[in-house]
C-alpha cells in the first residue's frame, strides 16, 4: 500500500500537476481557470464563476445557454448594495440564484427557478427582501447540494489576470 501512495504521489510531481488523481477535494483542485472568479463553500467545493461586471454583461447573463457543469456558474457583481431583480428571460436552463451582501455572505436564496418560455417582457422576476452587491447562478440544485442557505459566507477570490 505504501508503494502504490508513493507512485500515485510521483507520478502527480513528474507530471507537474498539484492534482492527487483519486480526489474530489477542492484542496488538490486545479489550478484557476483564466478569467474566471473562484467561488468556495465552507465545505470546499470550488465554483468557477464567469464575470458579469458590466451592464451589457449583467444583461445578458446566462441567456441562451442550455448547460452549465456542476462546478461552475456566473457572478454578478454590482457597484452598490440593492435588491437586485433577475428574471429568466430567454435562459433555457433552470437555475439557483444566489443573492451576496459585501462580505459575501447569502442573504437570499431562489431555487430552482424555471426557464422562461415567453416571448414578451412578462417573465417573473426574482428579488430578494434583502439588499445584495453580489449575485451567484448556479445550475438548479446546487444550492441544496452544497447546503448554500441565508447566512452562509462564501469565499470569492476574483483572478489575477
Amino acid at each position: 500500500m505504501m508503494y502504490f501512495i508513493t507512485w500515485c504521489l510521483t507520478i502527480c510531481l513528474i507530471l507537474g500537476g498539484s492534482t492527487f488523481p483519486f480526489s474530489t477535494s477542492s484542496a488538490f483542485s486545479s489550478p484557476q481557470p483564466s478569467g474566471l472568479a473562484t467561488v468556495t463553500t465552507p465545505d470546499g467545493f470550488t465554483i468557477y464563476s464567469e464575470i458579469a461586471d458590466t451592464p451589457g454583461k449583467r444583461t445578458i447573463g446566462l441567456m441562451y445557454r442550455t448547460h452549465m457543469a456542476p462546478d461552475h456558474g456566473m457572478l454578478f457583481l454590482f457597484t452598490d448594495s440593492k435588491r437586485w431583480t433577475f428574471w429568466m428571460k430567454n435562459t433555457k436552463m433552470a437555475l439557483d440564484i444566489l443573492w451576496l451582501d459585501e462580505e459575501a455572505k447569502i442573504v437570499h436564496v431562489e431555487t430552482h427557478v424555471p426557464i422562461c418560455q415567453r416571448t414578451d417582457n412578462l417573465c417573473p422576476r426574482y428579488r430578494p427582501k434583502t439588499p445584495a452587491v453580489q449575485v451567484l447562478e448556479l445550475r438548479a440544485g446546487q444550492a441544496a447540494k452544497l447546503k448554500l442557505t441565508p447566512g452562509v459566507k462564501l469565499t470569492i477570490e476574483m483572478p489575477t489576470s
